[in-house]
């Protein structure tokens, strides 16, 4: 399910962002949790998206003149986190039945409201508290009331050249009680039925006022003053549902679906009030000192230590036309990289066509099972609901990052311990929101099944995934450890050649590779850092004499003549190579472009190490760390050593490190063999392309040997 194409604008200023809407068909994008399924159904298809995250001031969030200014670029998780929700406890109440935790992440409390779903929770609260919403447009500023701002569903005050720029929930005044409380299919489904309350009483405890909004029920929020009915009933809830039971009638305006009738709106309706009423005549306190109601308050770092706004602060970005590409810049896994991508491709996408982190998996893509969940900027998104243009500079930690094989994240071996695997389709998402479910602190086992459901699995593996997570909790309250295999290294997906850079010292992407592709400029190539794919250490006996073998060696050129299937294509000075290298194991046929440079060189000693990085259009790249090393042998022979560690990325990661480490000895063996021909004079055999058929039965009976090897020592 992908959005129709459409044109991408991130302006800094108000002014040109009003400007991108004036005779546009146009749509504001802030969070876009909401936006983006719309787009993906085909249920909306507007030419332009106007991201105003950039927009100087809509990410402010405090408190000042008795009210709650939320700005429009500010995340619904933010609020629920930060201080400031305790000045007005009715949206604290409410924040947590919003979605799921992936989707506050990335939602904002304006965005909600304009969106303007008759069973969203936000708008809701807006009209209960008599919340004012203040809006921009080619005319000016102007300020609307939240109950006369929702007009039906999804319809609002707003026009098409306007722009909601924040909104301001009134405080919680002495004498103030609340409740809120909905019924849904499953925590963080849209309502059924839902309410938001707020009960007023004076000094005495006398009743002044009484409110109730239903949502869920009709086209838009609907508010009724029940102050008589709960005076008559003493805020009793018994007697408030029998009270409450003709109000009930008189809300439900809907022809009901699937999921409930209007019978059963109205049944539930009425539970909910009498409930929520009876709680918020309760919790009414009017002698709540004055010197404990906020008047004014500043931006505060939330638990995890992150700011309360917005998030990282987003670049501007210049008018980006439907079919055109844009270059976005992330941070993935630790290795910065660049794709060139169309503005409606989903963060997803990019993450496994352009980067070959495949264990993002897409499932509903639009934003329903989770399965694509990643980290963003430190918390937990959803990857299809995230365009990659809206990612540009952010902070992305993919399952891949999480941990190696060789050493993994608790949570990982925790899923592992407790067979919380199954087919495995969800466990990536699962990963990854239970990890953001737990940076935060200590998580009760009861608590689990709600806080997990942002990830769809009810499998037989999905009460071990409960255990392991209440596991990872309790052996570790203060937060888990932080990822363990963020590491540069090269990432190529499907694509290949979207990719400009790999991890460091990467100039802006050149054209000149025979396939077209883009291949980045490097000026200095970083040894691999993080645990190697796999690992080789090959010693071969050479009857040509040391000082031969090391001319042959020291000559790159001739050096390169005997790697089979690789080819010298430019020398870039500095000891810095360009070259092509292929390889083939049956089936599978991989080409390499890529680049190589010699970092030491000991002619004394006859040592040589290497580096290189490469990567082909199928969805593979390789780094490798090469050390040769050429001593006197036996009978005035040479013993050449070579020892590499390899780096795998892409399709040919997926070959396992046993079938890499044999494919890459070989390599290594005809490689010295060839060595050993050029140094004699003779023809270097591996001038030849190595064969398929050699390579692959040679690595296959290793791999036989090595099991039966393994049996007998048992």
């Amino acid at each position: 399910m992908k959005p129709a194409p459409f044109a991408y604008v991130r302006p800094t200023s108000l002014d040109d962002a009003l400007a991108e809407l004036a005779g546009r068909d146009a749509k504001v994008l802030a969070g876009g949790q909401s936006l983006v399924p719309v787009l993906a159904m085909r249920l909306g298809r507007p030419a332009t998206l106007v991201d105003i995250t950039a927009v100087d001031g809509l990410d402010r969030i405090g408190v000042d003149s008795g009210a709650l200014h939320v700005g429009a670029a500010v995340r619904q998780r933010a609020v629920e986190r930060s201080e400031h929700a305790r000045a007005v406890p009715l949206l604290g109440m409410a924040l947590p039945f919003v979605g799921h935790r992936e989707l506050r992440s990335r939602g904002t409390v304006c965005g909600s409201l304009a969106h303007a779903d008759p069973a969203a929770e936000l708008p809701a609260v807006a009209c209960c508290l008599d919340a004012v919403l203040e809006l921009a447009g080619p005319g000016g500023r102007r300020t609307v009331a939240a109950g006369e701002f929702f007009a039906g569903a999804m319809t609002t005050a707003l026009t098409p050249d306007e722009v909601l720029l924040a909104v301001r929930f009134p405080v919680a005044a002495p004498g103030e009680g609340y409740g809120f409380g909905e019924i849904a299919r499953r925590h963080g489904d849209f309502a059924l039925a839902g309410v938001a309350t707020r009960v007023h009483r004076g000094d005495d405890g006398t009743l002044l006022a009484a409110r109730l909004t239903a949502f869920g029920v009709s086209d838009r929020p609907v508010t009724r003053d029940v102050t008589d009915l709960v005076g008559a009933t003493g805020g009793a809830e018994q007697p408030l549902r029998d009270a409450i039971a003709e109000l009930a009638a008189e809300l439900v305006d809907t022809a009901g679906d699937a999921h409930g009738s209007p019978g059963y709106r109205r049944r539930l309706l009425t539970v909910l009030a009498a409930r929520e009423l009876s709680r918020a005549h309760r919790t009414a306190a009017p002698d709540r000192p004055a010197d404990e109601r906020p008047d004014r308050t500043e931006l505060s770092p939330d638990r995890a230590g992150r700011s309360t706004g917005a998030g990282v602060a987003a670049r501007a970005q210049a008018r980006v036309e439907a079919q055109e590409l844009v270059a976005v810049t992330l941070r993935v896994n630790g290795s910065e990289v660049t794709v060139r991508v169309p503005p409606r491709m989903h963060l997803a996408d990019a993450l496994r066509e352009h980067l070959g982190l495949t264990g993002t998996h897409l499932g509903c893509e639009h934003g329903v099972c989770g399965m694509c969940t990643v980290l963003v900027d430190g918390t937990a998104a959803r990857a299809c609901l995230l365009f990659a243009v809206q990612c540009d500079g952010a902070e992305v930690v993919t399952v891949e990052g999480l941990g190696r094989a060789d050493e993994q994240h608790p949570l990982q071996q925790a899923f592992s311990a407790h067979h919380a695997l199954q087919c495995g389709f969800c466990t990536p998402g699962m990963l990854m929101s239970s990890y953001d479910l737990l940076v935060g602190g200590p998580v009760t086992p009861e608590e689990l099944p709600e806080q997990m459901s942002g990830v769809l699995c009810r499998c037989t593996g999905y009460r071990g995934i409960l255990a392991a997570v209440a596991d990872v909790a309790a052996a570790h309250p203060g937060g888990v450890p932080e990822p363990m295999n963020c590491v540069a290294r090269p990432l190529v997906g499907r694509g290949g050649g979207a990719v400009e850079g790999f991890a460091a010292g990467r100039e802006p992407a050149t054209p000149g590779d025979a396939d077209g592709r883009e291949v980045s400029a490097v000026t200095g190539l970083s040894v691999p850092a993080g645990a190697p794919t796999a690992s080789v250490e090959v010693t071969s006996e050479l009857t040509a004499p040391v000082d031969a073998v090391w001319a042959v060696l020291a000559d790159v050129e001739r050096m390169v003549a005997c790697l089979p299937g690789a080819e010298l294509t430019e020398v870039l000075g500095g000891d810095r190579y360009r070259g092509r290298a292929g390889v083939a194991l049956g089936p599978v046929k991989l080409s390499f472009a890529g680049l190589a440079q010699i970092i030491d060189r000991d002619p004394a000693d006859h040592r040589l190490r290497l580096i290189g990085q490469g990567s082909d259009a199928g969805g593979s790249a390789t780094q490798a760390d090469i050390r040769l090393r050429a001593e006197p042998g036996p009978g005035g022979g040479t013993v050449l050593r070579a020892d590499a560690d390899l780096y795998l990325s892409g399709r040919i990661a997926q070959f396992g490190r046993a079938l890499a480490g044999d494919v890459s000895r070989r390599l290594f063996e005809q490689f010295a063999r060839s060595v050993d021909a050029a140094a004699t004079g003779r023809e270097a055999p591996a001038a030849r392309r190595a064969s398929p058929l050699r390579l692959a039965i040679g690595s296959l009976l290793a791999a036989v040997r090595r099991r039966i090897t393994a049996r007998r020592r048992h």
